[in-house]
Formats: structure tokens, sequence, C-alpha cells
């Protein structure tokens, strides 16, 4: 299993912009085959702040998920309402492990 946690900071005046484009990839990455979660997380502190929590069966199904058109449709669209570039960390499951559920079908 491979996670990616994606920092996004979004110029304020795009904040209702980039929920209703995020809310719609969201819906459409968790269709991907290789897609085992994809959360969209906005701060409780600073609404500007958000984080995308993705987790993928291998490392093949990220680049997958970063070919799909929604993917580069959503990038396109998003990236001119950044207030400075995203920021991804990828990660390894510690718990649960890699034959755990996240909790979807």
């Amino acid at each position: 299993m491979k996670i990616s946690a994606v920092t996004v900071r979004v110029k304020k005046t795009f904040v209702n912009d980039f929920i209703e484009a995020s809310k719609i990839h969201q819906a459409d990455t968790v269709k991907e085959e290789g897609n085992l979660r994809f959360d969209f997380l906005q701060s409780l502190d600073d609404p500007t702040l958000f984080l995308f929590y993705e987790a993928y069966k291998s490392q093949a199904d990220i680049e997958i998920h970063r070919k799909a058109d929604s993917y580069r449709s959503w990038r396109e669209a998003v990236d001119p309402w950044m207030s400075v570039p995203r920021v991804g960390v990828g990660y390894r499951a510690v718990a649960p492990d890699e034959g755990e559920s996240f909790g979807y079908p």
C-alpha cells in the first residue's frame, strides 16, 4: 500500500471554488480500481488550508491516478487558486498494516 498526504493552501477568494472542484475530484478518484481511500479535509483553524489523504494499492496505481483525465482537469483548474505550490509527502502504513482494511467495501 502507498499513501500520500498532500497539503494545499488556497487563496481566500477561491476557497469555495476549490472545495467544489475537489469534491468532484474526490468522487472520481474513489472509483479508480487501485484507490483504497481518498479523504479531502479542510482545517478547522485555517479555512484556506486543505489536506488530501490518499491510499493506493501500489505505486503503479498512483501513477495511473496521476495520468487520469479527471486528475489532470482538476489540477489545471485549481493550480491558479493555490497561494503556494502543493506539498505531497509519501508514507507507508504502519497500522493498520497492508493486510488490514481501511473500512471501504
